[in-house]
């Protein structure tokens, strides 16, 4: 189990910028995943500056149709990755009322020493390379054939000059990153117009005044769509109509009324030939982490449904989709160092929401990383019992509560 604890991050800035100052770059470094950082462009840079002594990464409340992250370290050498963008799951009712469709990720990053292929120096003997050959030591002095890939390509390229510099890993085998950069590239690019979870889709743009209006499934449909059910329309939602591209920057009640939408421009009663999910990205972490033992066999996770749902008098039943949080109830069993560290922790945070990945070293294929991290904090104090002679070993029960 690991908690980030201090942040790392010095500035964050966005290259394209954002959908209005209520929604700056500045919103992922807060613990508010509420208010959003939302891009003004449909593909966006997000550059993020950390001090050294940074060990994990976290991302909670990201939209955006393809995710790539690189970490460049000041002295190792950087590493790239693609972040997940796979929805929680792919039914289309998951779009209605939630407000993050993406999971949360946590990524442990360390600097790892080079462990390539490496050539002696000098060579003597015949080598063939299949594959890139990097590493020790800085000069190569050959006194043999030297083949480089399969003979099949055109060209082939030697680089004398090789490096053991460390690199960016993945991981958590190495040691903290130095001061470093992150970049995000957040791109968006599915048209959403015709993914109505229910309802119509949209087809047309009815100006009500100014940069106000309604969407309808067709310039001659009678009902206007309720956004609502159609589960796609979002704030920040990029909609082309008439051929310009527009922003949506407001949306009051489920669209259907008067002036409900509010667009970054005027935009004329028109044919709607697009519309993409704005980039979007809740909360970001960087810094130094604290790892205590995993929860025991037991532990429990459950969850909190925010929905609104009321029976009728007559028998019936009326709902509104609303987010879900998870809720993990943990019992440990510490060292005596481990369980101070916790504790220390939990004096710390208090009432403050801190990034958890709940289950580390998980088997291949479990996708710990996404599946059981998340943004939480302690609802009440956590309980020690001292279940050992001398207190070597404590038993520590709390309970996790997830927040959107």
């Amino acid at each position: 189990m690991e908690f980030i604890q201090a942040s790392k991050i010095t500035s964050t800035s966005a290259g394209t910028g954002s959908l209005n100052s209520s929604y700056s770059v500045s919103n992922v470094a807060d613990d508010n995943p509420g208010k959003p950082f939302i891009s003004s462009g449909t593909s966006e840079t997000i550059t993020i500056n950390v001090v050294a002594g940074s060990q994990a990464l976290f991302f909670f409340g990201l939209m955006a149709d393809s995710a790539i992250m690189t970490v460049n370290d000041s002295v190792g050498i950087g590493q790239s990755t693609e972040l997940n963008v796979t929805p929680y799951s792919s039914i289309d009712q998951l779009n209605i009322g939630t407000t993050n469709l993406i999971p949360p990720e946590y990524l442990p990053c360390t600097l790892s020493p080079y462990s390539g292929t490496v050539l002696s120096s000098p060579l003597t003997t015949d080598t063939t390379a299949t594959e890139s050959i990097t590493g020790a030591p800085d000069a190569l002095e050959l006194q043999a054939n030297l083949t480089i890939g399969d003979g099949q390509a055109n060209n082939q390229e030697v680089v004398i000059g090789l490096n053991t510099d460390t690199t960016v890993q993945f991981n958590s085998s190495g040691v903290a990153l130095n001061s470093a950069t992150v970049t995000i590239e957040l791109t968006t690019s599915t048209d959403r117009k015709d993914s109505a979870v229910s309802g119509d889709n949209i087809g047309y743009w009815v100006q009500d005044s100014g940069a106000t209006g309604r969407f309808k499934a067709s310039s001659g449909a009678s009902d206007y769509v309720n956004t609502n059910n159609h589960g796609n329309v979002r704030l920040g939602s990029h909609i082309t109509i008439g051929g310009t591209s527009y922003q949506i920057t407001k949306i009051v009640g489920n669209g259907t009324t008067s002036g409900a939408i509010t667009l970054s421009g005027s935009a004329s009663s028109a044919t709607v030939t697009q519309m993409l999910n704005p980039l979007k990205l809740g909360i970001f972490r960087m810094g130094s982490v604290l790892s205590v033992s995993n929860p025991q066999v037991g532990a429990q996770k459950s969850f909190d449904d925010f929905s609104y749902k009321r029976p009728l008098i007559d028998g019936g039943y009326t709902q509104i989709q609303r987010n879900v949080v998870s809720i993990y109830s943990v019992g440990t069993i510490m060292p005596r160092s481990e369980a101070e560290n916790f504790i220390n922790h939990y004096r710390a945070f208090r009432s403050k929401p801190f990034p958890v990945l709940v289950f580390d070293s998980m088997p291949s294929g479990q996708s710990e990383n996404v599946k059981y991290s998340g943004f939480f904090y302690l609802p009440e104090a956590p309980q020690v019992s001292y279940s050992f002679k001398q207190a070597e070993f404590q038993n520590i029960t709390f309970r996790l509560r997830e927040i959107t």
